[in-house]
């Protein structure tokens, strides 16, 4: 992977639950890692009505220099959008590459 496709910044961060006064979990997010240099490659997205109105879903991959440790659940912060990481493949062998499929959209914070 060449340097120059990584033209885009991102932030990972991953999932702490804490408890409140009461005993329930809260879910808050953490930075896992910042500043990432990342290329964005968008996918079709979806449109589709449910109760709660018109609902827009989209889709795309993140490339990545290896990270380890990186899995989903975590989630991307890119360009003002949070995006739920689905999988996360290893591509070419050898901890060098990674391919992050996120969706933004339908995200519960």
């Amino acid at each position: 992977m060449r340097a120059g496709q990584l033209d885009q910044i991102i932030l990972i961060e991953s999932r702490v639950d804490t408890v409140d006064a009461v005993g329930q979990p809260v879910p808050s997010w953490s930075t896992w890692a910042a500043d990432v240099p990342a290329a964005f490659d968008p996918a079709k997205g979806r449109e589709f009505f449910s109760a709660q109105g018109l609902q827009v879903e989209r889709a795309a991959r993140f490339r990545t220099r290896w990270l380890t440790g990186l899995a989903a659940g975590m989630r991307v912060v890119y360009d003002g959008a949070t995006w739920d990481i689905a999988s996360v493949e290893q591509m070419y062998g050898r901890d060098r590459e990674l391919h992050i499929y996120a969706a933004t959209g339908l995200t519960a914070g």
